[in-house]
């Protein structure tokens, strides 16, 4: 019994003492009992929520009301027993929200917000409202000043229109750098690409356009912070952009990528650009055949304000425009973007090229491209020109890199042979040498066809280690077991035993057999298995056949890959969530691809 109960019935008592007759008794009873309201519903404690007294322990009661009725019905906020207790309590809730917001203290505040936003109900819209308005005139910053945390995570799943634009403002306030920022940002980011409103394309390419300055050591404490905030808003917004496909942020994308101080954006741009797809590919075939002036005095200003060239650094460059770093970023967007379309301003300006690392990017990017005859003689004969000491940026050895790309070609009757030559005839000597010779082994290993064994068992015999050596051993016994059958690799790939660390490259071996012996069905079957595939670099593979055997793009495949990227994300798996990034750029790839 609770406490007012409790006082009722000690009142009536003591009112019936020393009465003399039993019909008193009851009468008396009976009218002070209609006056007396029952604590175990919730009608009384929506009663009290206009006395500041007694607000705190109302909204509790209530939410202890609304978390029994949700358990009852498993957790069905649309079970009748639930939506009989929703129409007593969300209405008289929101408005204690909106009407008592400076009233309140934070803890009853948020805690009032936070019950809100679980019922998930459309009527508490003027609450959610409320928490973004609140915040975005006053920006909070102490983590118990959680309002908008719980408010965003309600409008994620409601997509309520009005909220858009207050929720969009919250979030041009929401510094990531404090503690608040610390526990909401993740929940706005979410929020934001899940509702990706159009209305948002203008706020965000804007935050796009803001300066970022990259903190250099210890010195530059003072800029961590409003590094840390831009990021989270270039990013978020980048995200967001990429989302909706807006083809007006493409070419604040661009500056993104021509842009030193914000390298850590690029990664979220380049994939927003492949989802934007042609007008991004467009673009950047623009940038690489030197023709879009305004984005190459951009990136010449901003190398120079960063103090990274100076005046005479610049003219020299634009003496050879092939060779310029704006072509080498180019190519890179032109690669990840992926499409047919950039296939021949790719050739030209590989053709065009003169400096090695100019070439070996561009020779990088080309694989991921359509492959035809003519990208793999280019690739071939920019490989030959290539020197066995060129580096490219952040200083690997060009032709291991390129050695590696060649196997994304999945071309065993191409490369195979060829590899090999190269092993044999490229000049060097050393470390180089031996190092070139190693990557080389590795790629024929992971392509080599039943026929082909002979030839790479004797090219691993001569300049392999214990590891190439044992690499080809597990490759061996499999073409052995599978031959020619790509759905016997396919299962192979699958096998849990082969998502070990010590065993993986089976798996790996399997995944290049799968691509160079499969077509759509078995793309489709990776597809349906991609979330079974636990080793990130099983999963790698996987997502990369999948890109390999979808030439013309797949809108199906690549709706089926964001379902397991969403129930991924979901889940809170942080392994799997980084397992997705390979998956979630072909799914772009893809998608795109098939417009």
């Amino acid at each position: 019994m609770f406490r007012s109960s409790r006082a009722c019935a000690s009142l009536i008592r003591s009112l019936l003492l020393g009465t003399a007759t039993t019909a008193f008794a009851v009468t008396a009873s009976s009218v002070l009992l209609v006056g007396c309201k029952d604590e175990s519903q919730p009608d009384y404690w929506v009663s009290k929520l206009d006395d500041p007294s007694w607000r705190a322990r109302s909204v509790t009661r209530l939410g202890q009301f609304f978390e029994d009725a949700s358990s009852k019905a498993k957790g069905d906020n649309n079970a009748p027993e639930v939506q009989n207790l929703l129409n007593k309590i969300v209405d008289p809730l929101t408005k204690t929200y909106v009407d008592k917001y400076s009233e309140m203290d934070t803890k009853t505040r948020v805690a009032l917000i936070k019950l809100l936003a679980s019922f998930r109900d459309k009527r508490t819209e003027p609450a959610l409202k409320k928490a973004f308005e609140e915040f975005a005139k006053k920006p909070a910053t102490s983590k118990d000043d959680a309002d908008i945390k719980w408010a965003v995570r309600a409008s994620s799943d409601l997509k309520i229109e009005s909220l858009n634009d207050p929720l969009v403002q919250a979030f041009l306030k929401l510094r990531a750098s404090t503690m608040l920022g610390g526990i909401a940002y993740k929940d706005f980011n979410d929020a934001m690409v899940q509702i990706k409103a159009k209305s948002w394309t203008g706020p965000l390419i804007s935050a796009l356009e803001a300066p970022i300055e990259r903190p250099a050591g210890d010195k530059d404490k003072d800029k961590i912070d409003p590094y840390r905030d831009q990021l989270f808003w270039q990013t978020t917004a980048a995200q967001v952009l990429g989302e909706l496909a807006a083809p007006e942020a493409v070419e604040p994308m661009v500056k993104i990528m021509l842009d030193p101080s914000k390298v850590d954006c690029q990664a979220t741009a380049i994939l927003a650009m492949v989802k934007i797809g042609k007008p991004a590919a467009e673009a950047a075939v623009k940038l690489l055949k030197g023709e879009d002036e305004k984005m190459i005095a951009f990136h010449y200003r901003r190398l120079k304000e960063l103090k990274q060239i100076k005046e005479e650094d610049e003219k020299k460059m634009k003496e050879k425009p092939q060779d310029a770093p704006h072509v080498q970023t180019a190519a890179i967007m032109v690669g990840t973007i992926g499409r047919g379309e950039g296939v021949a301003p790719m050739l030209d300006a590989l053709q065009k090229a003169e400096k090695d690392v100019t070439r070996a990017l561009i020779a990088r990017e080309l694989v991921k491209l359509p492959e035809s005859p003519d990208t793999m003689k280019a690739f071939k004969e920019t490989f030959e020109k290539i020197s066995i000491e060129a580096n490219v940026p952040p200083g690997m050895n060009a032709l291991q890199m390129l050695a590696e790309a060649a196997g994304q070609f999945y071309n065993a009757d191409e490369f195979v042979d060829w590899l090999l030559e190269r092993a044999e005839k490229t000049k060097g000597s050393g470390e180089d040498l031996k190092a070139l010779q190693g990557a080389i082994l590795v790629t024929t290993i992971k392509l080599a066809k039943a026929s082909q064994l002979d030839k790479v068992k004797a090219a691993v015999d001569k300049y392999g280690t214990k590891l190439e050596k044992d690499l080809y051993a597990q490759a061996e016994k499999l073409v052995k077991t599978c031959g020619d059958k790509p759905d016997c690799y396919l299962g192979e790939m699958e096998k849990s035993s082969n998502q070990e660390q010590a065993t993986q490259f089976v798996a790996i071996k399997a995944g290049y057999m799968g691509a160079i012996l499969g077509g759509d069905a078995q793309r489709d079957e990776l597809v349906t298995r991609i979330d079974s595939f636990e080793n990130a670099a099983v999963r790698f593979v996987a997502a990369q056949t999948i890109d390999h055997l979808s030439p013309k793009g797949s809108k199906e495949a690549a709706a089926k890959l964001r379902k397991v990227i969403d129930k991924n994300a979901e889940s809170g798996d942080r392994d799997k969530i980084a397992g997705d990034a390979p998956v979630k750029q072909v799914m772009y790839r893809i998608e795109a691809r098939a417009d």
